[in-house]
């Protein structure tokens, strides 16, 4: 059997271990990775899952939710932005485990919560922390994979954020079932800890590739120089704008929408929700196989990734007929097609962001994270405005086109074709 293609990197660390024995060790990590983002999104799905609950508690419209996810997304988009810069500086050796411990912490404390100024200002808590995830994980795979295994690596570990999705309503429904929707906040939370003891545990053999890169004020201006001036990072920019804003709209609408506007039961809206989310877990996965099969059959890199935007631009398509359709059943159907889609696309936009400028990939998907962030954050009390108007269809419609303008972008943004 053939063995593994290793990155020269590898054989900077243990001297005394086999160059494919550390690679292999590599991907354990990439396991690590994909755990990590779980619990970032097990962590912030435990309110959109308790929505019900909360809005009834402490009063509110669906725009004033939407105000409260807005918090969460104003802090992470300032916090990705910087965080990028620090995971360069810093390295995500230490910088990763501080973060999973903020955002496990501020998902403890949510459970303490007496008014919709805490709730907004611990899901601003929630999201300093959460906004170091991906940044650390590109970074992580960036330094240790090669560009030929990027595509796999980034989409298992972001296929973390649909299996996050999947695991929360199993634990979170049982538990606010039995114990009440506080209680759901401290029984996640808690599950931090054990992540930050499995970082520290594996992660020394790989220290040396880890490291970050002494930045002074100058530097940082240049390279923020740098970065503003590729005309790839404003094209992907539409993509993290239009797409990433999609997938938040999944991620914090969608169980809150099965339950009020198409009529099914706290249990049942929250079930079903897996599976919409695990179409997002499938498709994660998928559009990485899909892509080195192409290439291992003669296909460009280039050309692949093209391809894999395409189809998952028609499958997001599928929204517009998730809000029209009269039968509650197959608008979950369509949903999945939808997630399937939006889980492809954003794989392959990942994998370009870390080619914009590789030695700063941390700071290229802070800004680029930011950004989507901000342009989301604004637009929820919106997205909240027009469910209390009973009016998501439209929103269901936009999602289905804004995609082609991202894929439009994008095509342009795909670097040279290479093997």
């Amino acid at each position: 059997m053939k063995e593994p293609e290793v990155p020269s990197p590898v054989t900077d660390f243990w001297s005394d271990q086999p160059a494919a024995e550390l690679y292999r060790r590599t991907w354990w990590i990439v396991a690590l990775l994909f755990l990590a983002t779980v619990l970032n999104y097990l962590d912030r799905q435990v309110l959109a899952l308790t929505a019900e609950q909360v809005i009834a508690e402490f009063q509110l419209s669906k725009e004033d939710f939407g105000r409260v996810i807005s918090a969460f997304r104003y802090a992470y988009a300032v916090f990705q932005i910087l965080g990028g810069w620090l995971v360069d500086a810093r390295g995500p050796v230490g910088v990763f485990p501080a973060a999973v411990g903020i955002w496990s912490l501020a998902g403890i404390l949510t459970a303490l919560a007496s008014s919709i100024r805490s709730l907004s200002m611990l899901r601003a808590m929630l999201g300093i922390g959460e906004s170091f995830n991906w940044p650390c994980a590109l970074k992580v795979t960036q330094r240790l994979l090669p560009p030929r295994d990027r595509a796999l690596a980034n989409g298992i570990f972001n296929s973390g954020a649909a299996a996050g999705a999947i695991i929360a309503p199993l634990i979170v429904t049982i538990v606010t079932l039995h114990f009440g929707w506080r209680s759901a906040f401290v029984v996640t939370g808690m599950l931090g800890v054990l992540w930050i003891l499995a970082w520290f545990w594996l992660i020394p053999p790989f220290r040396p590739q880890l490291g970050g890169s002494r930045m002074s004020a100058g530097l940082v201006l240049h390279v923020l120089s740098r970065i503003l001036r590729k005309r790839s990072f404003w094209l992907l920019s539409v993509s993290a704008v239009i797409v990433n804003s999609v997938s938040y709209f999944l991620a914090d609408w969608i169980p809150l929408y099965l339950k009020t506007e198409r009529g099914f039961s706290f249990s049942v809206g929250n079930a079903l929700s897996v599976v919409v989310y695990a179409s997002l877990e499938l498709g994660n996965i998928l559009v990485g196989l899909f892509v080195r099969k192409l290439v291992a059959g003669g296909t460009t890199v280039t050309r692949a990734r093209k391809l894999a935007l395409l189809i998952s631009c028609l499958l997001m398509s599928f929204a517009a007929a998730a809000g029209l359709t009269p039968n509650r059943f197959m608008a979950v159907g369509f949903l999945m097609l939808t997630a399937l889609g939006v889980a492809g696309f954003l794989v392959i936009y990942l994998t370009l962001v870390q080619d914009v400028e590789p030695e700063y990939v941390g700071a290229t998907a802070g800004l680029l994270g930011g950004i989507g962030n901000l342009a989301y954050g604004s637009l929820s009390p919106y997205i909240g405005r027009l469910a209390d108007l009973q009016e998501t269809t439209l929103t269901f419609v936009l999602v289905s086109l804004l995609p082609w303008l991202a894929f439009g972008a994008i095509f342009f943004a795909v670097g040279r074709e290479s093997r």
